[in-house]
């Protein structure tokens, strides 16, 4: 008998990291699986002591430039130190799985125009074991994203949506159906990740940010 996957949703990050700006401002979010929680420190900034797959940081000013980030298990054993460049604008480090085991990838956390009637929102596709995958809402379909591609911002008018997310193999087998409240004069991002290392273990972590 096959397993069953279940769908895993962390759908409703509301203000988790609400932030207008800051410059050189760095947060870390934990999109591998497989590991225990990690200590992160980028530079000499201890950034999370704990952080578990699926969590995020709020952000921390960083000096711009070239900064080593370290990723280290509770006993002290580090699994990665890669450089990575900090601009001087707002930039989320994402942890994610890769052929080697881990990396980690710096999205830059751009503004996206909104008014009292609209929002913003973009896919990143941090999947490492399902590949391009197809998320719709509404009308709006963002599809074909590959993993590691972050997608532009799409404005929509705000309010309730039903995300809908698919492998782009298998585009009619929706693996996750979640619904989304967008409110207005917020950005978005919607995080796909897995839950295991199975193509078909999918969740959602949407993020609100706020910026102006």
């Amino acid at each position: 008998m096959n397993d069953v996957l279940l769908p895993q949703v962390n759908n409703n990050c509301r203000f988790c990291n609400f932030n207008q700006w800051m410059p050189a401002g760095v947060r870390v979010l934990n999109a591998a699986v497989n590991y225990n929680p990690f200590s992160v420190t980028i530079g000499n900034t201890n950034m999370a002591s704990s952080l578990d797959q699926g969590s995020i940081t709020r952000y921390s000013q960083i000096n711009q430039g070239y900064q080593t980030i370290t990723l280290s298990g509770s006993n002290g054993y580090v699994y990665l130190q890669k450089s990575v460049y900090i601009g001087d604008g707002m930039t989320t480090v994402a942890i994610i799985n890769a052929a080697s085991g881990l990396d980690v990838m710096a999205i830059s956390d751009s503004a996206c125009a909104t008014n009292s009637f609209s929002a913003c929102i973009r896919v990143a596709n941090l999947a490492y074991y399902s590949g391009a995958v197809n998320v719709g809402m509404g009308n709006l379909i963002f599809s074909s994203t590959s993993f590691r591609e972050v997608t532009s911002f799409s404005r929509v008018t705000a309010g309730s949506y039903t995300i809908r997310v698919s492998r782009s193999q298998r585009p009619g087998n929706i693996l996750l159906s979640v619904p989304a409240n967008l409110s207005a004069n917020r950005i978005y991002t919607l995080y796909v990740m897995n839950w295991n290392a199975s193509a078909d273990a999918l969740q959602t972590f949407l993020v609100e940010d706020r910026r102006s």
